[in-house]
């Protein structure tokens, strides 16, 4: 029996436990983190742990900033677009020289917000026509017209190019043609320098001569669009910017400048407008929040609650200061004057939002000077589902979860930590014994099972990606981050475990393919090595087949090269007559193969007379055949003779075992009858059983010589039954019992409860196993144990017998199943070497396989049978 079976289970039931460990840590590990940081980003301080109240946290006082400055900004764009009409404005001077919005004409370029809200509604395409011309004046000053109002201009004669005298006639060309290449270079925009760069061009005049233009170009950073809207006094933005000279007006930037900061005031709009739909979350009757906003100015209010306009904030209605809340006050026309400033506050202050921070807050979201901000909670039950509520639940969700989370953390980082180093001991090891065992991925290239973990890693983790950015449910993210982890963390298993595998067994470098490239060099040498010794054998006759490759491979480029500078039809019929020939000769040689292979196959098989065709094959090919038909003649010959031997060595046995019969017999009578004389004297008694006992055991030897010689040729004649082994082996225990218990051996029996059913023939069987105990009696060493075991599979019977042997076994288990072969070789036994070969020669006789194990002293013999199943 196995001892080593429990051992084995527990260390593979150890290894397995970890590895799913190994496999789900990495799980708990990940979410116990997002989980911590979740919480601690929801909370804000960690100092809130400490803090049971949401309102006496420091989360809330965030969550209530950030509320506040949502309702602030949203009030201050509804009171600008309130507000917003022709005489209200947005001055692109101000957005340049990036000043606070005063929402009045400043520096001359302003839209209003009416015009810009209209313009934004609309869908502007841009078009060539309005590339914007840049001309310069003689002053050397730049105006700017868009290039379809040149064309225009210059078609109905407002303007006119003039050329530098006599270019024209030189050049050979009209005044017409002339203009529409200009107009052409200007569209296509190749005259960032000045037209006058590649164009003989003199001047642009008006209709009366006057010049009013040196050169014109189409230099601009970005294209201006043909805007609808028009600065307030001026019909577009171009008419602006040519109105005066960049030296003298307000507006110091470039037109490009001045585009950019239109889509800057246009981009405003929307963004004023969802500031504005925000207020709209916070109305009295879904929010927990209530605001007051007083602009002291015009006295207006802007509330969620049914008050108007007061200057104490505190009064209106509803109010209580039991509840948590923020009131700020700023009255400063010159943004200098500190003590017209205040908030007072219920919020937790210390390590929280600061006075200051809200009055920032306020003049930063703000464009009014004298103004009052009052925010309370409205219900601390918080009656109503809305973002403060949300935040609450989560601060006591995450407040409640986090010093599980954290000890989660602590626990599967440790554990994990622990589960790397035991599987890192244990990696390739087993209890059973003390070799390092390596798996089929093990035994790859080095690079190939790093590609085969970390590429499929790299995929998985992309598609986790994917899919989790693409997945807008909670729960279904979860599945995919986990599932992702899962992957991941298997693949990270196969491969670590691997590498400390490889690196315990030192085949790290050993499999690697970078080690086999740097070994090529040495290889190549090695194989230009064998070249040689290739060629220095028939040296002949393989210059002539390398000769023909090479003629062949330069034909085919020949004719190749030939066929690709012309289309030739000779040429590509000699490249398909190459080509054919080629193909021919390769035919040839391995239909002649193929002629070679049938007859080795043939004449291997037993065919030993069969000649291989030789007037089929040529060259090397007839030669090999000539010397392979030469080695069959031979082996035809020594087997024949080999044939020839054994049966005369069989006949003389036979015959001569025959022979010695007759007069063992009449030994063996006589012998029997002098004993019946009863002769007194001692010393004739004693010689007369020597002689009884010499006879016998002569006649026990001449009939196992018969018997084996009949065994090992086969003839003998078989009567084939279904036997059940195990009762024909406690048969034959029975009867070698007491012979046994003479010897003091100790039988020790391992049968199965069913029966063990064989074909077999019962009397030849029963042969074989008093052979293998009679065996046992002659050899065995005294005061030892007999093992006898039967073990019964899908479809075999086992039977094995193990002693332990009193002499030396000195020489190979397969000699003891020879013919006169002994296991005492000073031949003190009884035994005839006879035994084990007739046993052998049995069993195969009747289907089943004898093997022989020697093993120090111990000696095994293993029967096997194929079992017959009961019919169903």
């Amino acid at each position: 029996m196995n001892t080593n079976k429990p051992a084995q289970a527990k260390n593979t039931f150890s290894k397995t436990i970890a590895l799913i460990l190994g496999l789900i840590l990495p799980l708990s590990l990940f979410f116990s983190a997002v989980l911590m940081i979740t919480a601690g980003i929801r909370m804000d301080f960690i100092d809130d742990l400490k803090t049971k109240d949401y309102f006496q946290s420091h989360t809330f006082s965030s969550d209530f900033y950030s509320t506040a400055s949502d309702i602030l900004q949203g009030i201050s764009a509804r009171e600008i677009l309130d507000r917003a009409d022709e005489n209200t404005y947005i001055d692109l001077g101000e957005l340049y020289n990036e000043t606070s919005l005063s929402f009045k004409n400043t520096t001359g370029l302003a839209y209003s917000i009416k015009d810009l809200q209209d313009f934004s509604k609309q869908d502007i395409v841009s078009d060539d026509d309005w590339i914007v011309l840049n001309l310069t004046t003689p002053e050397n000053d730049t105006k700017y017209m868009y290039y379809s109002d040149f064309v225009k201009a210059i078609e109905d004669g407002s303007l006119k190019l003039n050329p530098v005298s006599d270019m024209l006639k030189a050049e050979d060309i009209s005044q017409s043609d002339w203009e529409q290449r200009i107009l052409n270079s200007l569209k296509a925009q190749y005259a960032a320098d000045g037209i006058r760069s590649q164009e003989p061009l003199k001047s642009i005049t008006d209709q009366n001569g006057n010049v009013v233009y040196t050169d014109v170009s189409d230099n601009l950073d970005v294209p201006i669009w043909k805007i609808p809207c028009a600065p307030d006094g001026y019909d577009s933005l171009l008419d602006y910017m040519n109105s005066t000279s960049s030296r003298t007006r307000n507006f110091k930037g470039s037109l490009s400048d001045a585009f950019n900061e239109l889509q800057d005031a246009l981009s405003l709009i929307p963004h004023w407008q969802s500031r504005s739909d925000v207020l709209d979350q916070y109305s009295k009757d879904s929010s927990n929040i209530r605001y007051a906003y007083a602009n002291n100015a015009p006295k207006t209010l802007y509330t969620n609650t049914d008050a108007t306009y007061l200057s104490d904030l505190t009064k209106i209605p509803g109010y209580t200061d039991k509840n948590p809340y923020v009131q700020i006050q700023i009255n400063d026309t010159d943004g200098t004057n500190t003590d017209n400033q205040a908030c007072k506050t219920s919020l937790k202050s210390s390590q929280g939002i600061k006075n200051s921070e809200w009055i920032s807050l306020l003049r930063s979201s703000t464009y009014d000077e004298n103004c009052s901000f009052l925010i309370w909670i409205d219900d601390t039950s918080l009656p109503f589902s809305d973002s403060i509520q949300t935040a609450r639940d989560n601060f006591n969700r995450y407040r409640t979860l986090f010093i599980p989370a954290a000890v989660s953390f602590a626990i599967s980082f440790l554990l994990l930590i622990f589960v790397l180093v035991w599987l890192t001991v244990h990696a390739g090891r087993k209890d059973s014994d003390d070799e390092l065992h390596l798996n089929a991925f093990d035994r790859l290239y080095t690079e190939a099972a790093a590609a085969l973990v970390c590429i499929p890693a790299l995929g998985v983790l992309t598609i986790g990606l994917n899919l989790g950015y693409s997945t807008y449910n909670d729960i279904g993210e979860a599945v995919i981050i986990g599932v992702t982890i899962f992957l991941i963390t298997a693949l990270f298993w196969i491969g670590y475990l691997s590498l400390i595998r490889r690196i315990k067994a030192h085949t790290l470098w050993k499999n690697s393919l970078l080690r086999r490239c740097l070994k090529l060099p040495g290889i190549l040498l090695k194989k230009a090595e064998h070249l040689l010794l290739f060629f220095s054998r028939n040296t002949i006759s393989r210059i002539r087949m390398m000769l023909a490759l090479g003629l062949f491979l330069f034909l085919q480029f020949f004719f190749s090269a030939m066929s690709s500078e012309t289309s030739s039809v000779l040429l590509i019929l000699l490249l398909f007559i190459l080509d054919l020939g080629a193909f021919l000769w390769f035919y040839r040689m391995a239909l002649g193969r193929e002629i070679l292979l049938d007859g080795l196959k043939r004449i291997t098989d037993g065919e030993l007379s069969y000649k291989i065709p030789e007037e089929k094959l040529q060259g090397d090919q007839k030669e090999i055949a000539e010397y392979i038909n030469r080695i069959g003649d031979g082996l035809d010959a020594a087997v024949e003779k080999s044939l020839k031997d054994e049966r005369m060595k069989t006949e003389l046995i036979t015959n001569v075992s025959h022979d010695l019969k007759t007069p063992l017999t009449s030994i063996i009578n006589y012998v029997d009858l002098l004993k019946r004389k009863n002769f007194t004297d001692p010393e004739v008694i004693n010689y007369l059983e020597i002689l009884d006992s010499k006879a016998h055991r002569l006649k026990s030897l001449t009939e196992d010589v018969v018997e084996a010689s009949k065994a090992s040729t086969g003839n003998l004649s078989l009567e084939m039954a279904d036997l059940n082994l195990v009762e024909m082996l406690y048969q034959v225990m029975g009867e070698f019992e007491e012979r046994l218990s003479e010897h003091h051996l100790m039988l020790m029996t391992h049968f199965p409860d069913t029966p063990a059913i064989i074909y077999a023939d019962g009397r030849r069987m029963w042969r074989v196993l008093e052979n293998l105990f009679g065996n046992i009696l002659k050899y065995a060493m005294e005061n030892t144990r007999v093992y006898a075991e039967v073990l019964v599979d899908d479809s075999t019977v086992n039977f094995t017998l193990k002693n332990i042997s009193a002499q030396p076994l000195n020489i190979p288990a397969e000699e003891l199943t020879e013919r006169f072969i002994r296991g005492d070789v000073a031949r003190n036994t009884e035994g005839s070497g006879l035994g084990l070969s007739i046993a052998k020669s049995l069993t195969q006789l009747q289907g089943g396989s004898f093997d022989l194990y020697l093993d120090g002293d111990l000696f095994k013999v293993c029967l096997k049978f194929p079992l017959k199943k009961p019919l169903a």
